[in-house]
C-alpha cells in the first residue's frame, strides 16, 4: 500500500499513530467520500480496522459492543485479553464514576469511566470504599468558554448561527474589548478549588503546553472585575436605564450560556454567572444532557455544533504534541454550518484573514522553534477575541481495582483506549 500526500508534511509524526489519523479501508470507504459520508451508516457504525476488537454492534448515542479480533497481530502474545469490550455512552460523569467506585454490594458495577468530571471532594468519597482508583493525565484538555461570533438569536431563522460570509454577526460579542472584560471578572483558581482539585489548573491559553505555551495571556490569572469594569465604561457599555444590564451600541448586553450536564459544569457557570452579573451582564444558564450536546444529532437543536447560544463552555484537546492539526480547527474553512453539516471544528464561527495566513506558516514550516512561535501567535489571537479558557485539565478516569496494565497514568494524547490490549483483569 502506498499513501501520497497532497502537500508537503513538516511534522510527518503525526498520521496515522493516534485515533484521530486512522487508515481506513478503501474496500469499505471508497465510496464513502465527501457528501456521501454521511449516508454510510454501516460503514461508519462498523469500520473494519486492525485494532484488538472489531465492531459487532453499534447503537447511538447508547452502546458500542466490540468482540475479539483472532486476526490481530497480538493474538500469539494473549492479545488481547478480553474477549469482549462494552462501552455504554450517556449518563452523568457522577453516577459513572461511582459505577466504578462505589459499586453495588461491594463490587463495581463498571470497571472503567471516562471523564469524571467531578467535584474532588465527592470523588475522594467515592474512592475510599477502595473499589478503584482515580487517575489523570495531562496534554492540552483546556476548559473554555467559547464566544458566538454569529448572532444566535432564534429570530434568525435558517441564518441562526451561520456564518454567512460575515453578514450576520453577533450584536456584540464580535467586539474583543467586551470579551477580554468578561474574561478579567473571571476567578479562575476559585474555579479550579470547586471543581478540579489536582486535575486542574488555571490557564489563559487554548494550547497550553511547553514549549508553544504563551506567557503574553498570563495577566487573566489574576482576576480583575474593576478593571474589566473600567474597560467596559471605556467603551461606552453602560446602564443606562437603571436596569442593571449595561448597553452597547443600545443592545443589551445579555447572554445565554449553555454547557453539557455535569455537576462541576453547573457549578463554575453559577460562579461564572455571579461574576458577570457583578459586571453589568445579564447572564441565562441552561445545561444539557451530554449525549445530546456532544451527540452531533442534526436533527437537535441542542448540540454543541449548532451553538444556539451567545457563549458555550467544554473542554477538548490535541491528539498530538505538535499543534499543527488542532489550532487548524481555527480557520475560516472549518466553520461549521448547513453546508457541511455542522461538521467543522471552527466552533465558535471565528473569521480571522490572517489567522488563516499564520496558520499557513505553521503548516509550512519544519523548525521545531519556529513552530512553538507560530502556535504563540495562533493561540494568542484566539484568546483575544473569541475563546476564554479557563482550565487546563488533566484527563480523568476511575479505574476498578481488578482492571490491570493500563500504567501509572493516563496518556493524555490519545484515546484512553490507546493500549486497551494490554488491559488484564486481576480475578
Amino acid at each position: 500500500m502506498t499513501i501520497t500526500f497532497d502537500e508537503p508534511q513538516p511534522y510527518p509524526y503525526s498520521p496515522f499513530v493516534s485515533y484521530q489519523g486512522p487508515i481506513i479501508q478503501k474496500a469499505q470507504f471508497e465510496n464513502c467520500v465527501g457528501a456521501a459520508a454521511a449516508g454510510c451508516t454501516d460503514a461508519n457504525f462498523g469500520p473494519i480496522g486492525t485494532g484488538p476488537f472489531v465492531v459487532t454492534d453499534f447503537r447511538t448515542n447508547d452502546t458500542a459492543l466490540y468482540d475479539f479480533n483472532p486476526l490481530y497481530r497480538g493474538n500469539a502474545q494473549g492479545q488481547p485479553f478480553f474477549g469482549e469490550v462494552l462501552i455504554k455512552g450517556g449518563g452523568d460523569a457522577d453516577s459513572t464514576a461511582r459505577d466504578v467506585l462505589v459499586g453495588q454490594g461491594g463490587v463495581s458495577a463498571a470497571d472503567y469511566a471516562w471523564n469524571v468530571q467531578v467535584a474532588p471532594a465527592v470523588l475522594n468519597d467515592m474512592e475510599a470504599n477502595g473499589l478503584g482508583t482515580v487517575m489523570s493525565g495531562f496534554a492540552t484538555l483546556v476548559e473554555r468558554i467559547m464566544i458566538n461570533q454569529t448572532d444566535a438569536g432564534s429570530d434568525r431563522g435558517d441564518l441562526r448561527s451561520v456564518y454567512d460570509d460575515g453578514n450576520n454577526p453577533h450584536p456584540f460579542l464580535t467586539n474583543t474589548d467586551i470579551v477580554n472584560a468578561m474574561s478579567m471578572a473571571i476567578d479562575r483558581q476559585t474555579l479550579v478549588d470547586v471543581g478540579y482539585g489536582a486535575a486542574g489548573s488555571p490557564t489563559c491559553n487554548v494550547w497550553p503546553a511547553p514549549p508553544a505555551a504563551s506567557t503574553n495571556n498570563d495577566d487573566c490569572l489574576t482576576q480583575d472585575m474593576d478593571g474589566a469594569k473600567a474597560l467596559l465604561d471605556s467603551i461606552g457599555a453602560v446602564d443606562s436605564d437603571g436596569d442593571g444590564v449595561r448597553e452597547f451600541d443600545g443592545v443589551p448586553l445579555s447572554i445565554l450560556y449553555q454547557t453539557s450536564t455535569n455537576a462541576v459544569r453547573q457549578s463554575n457557570q453559577d460562579l461564572i454567572k455571579a461574576w458577570w452579573e457583578e459586571l453589568g451582564l445579564e447572564v441565562e444558564l441552561r445545561n444539557i444532557d451530554a449525549g445530546v450536546f456532544f451527540g452531533g444529532d442534526l436533527a437537535s437543536p441542542d448540540t454543541y455544533q449548532k451553538f444556539y447560544a451567545d457563549v458555550q463552555m467544554y473542554a477538548n484537546n490535541s491528539g498530538s504534541p505538535d499543534p499543527q492539526s488542532y489550532m487548524g480547527n481555527w480557520v475560516t474553512e472549518q466553520m461549521p454550518g448547513p453546508e457541511n453539516n455542522f461538521g467543522g471544528q471552527n466552533i465558535q464561527r471565528f473569521q480571522s484573514d490572517e489567522y488563516d495566513a499564520i496558520w499557513a506558516q505553521l503548516a509550512a514550516e519544519s523548525d521545531l522553534a519556529k513552530r512553538a512561535e507560530i502556535t504563540i501567535q495562533l493561540n494568542d489571537l484566539l484568546v483575544k477575541s473569541s475563546i476564554i479558557p479557563l482550565i487546563w485539565r488533566g484527563d480523568t478516569a476511575a479505574v476498578s481495582n481488578e482492571i490491570q496494565g493500563i500504567g501509572d497514568s493516563l496518556n493524555g494524547w490519545d484515546s484512553q483506549y490507546w493500549n486497551i490490549q494490554e488491559w488484564t483483569r486481576s480475578n
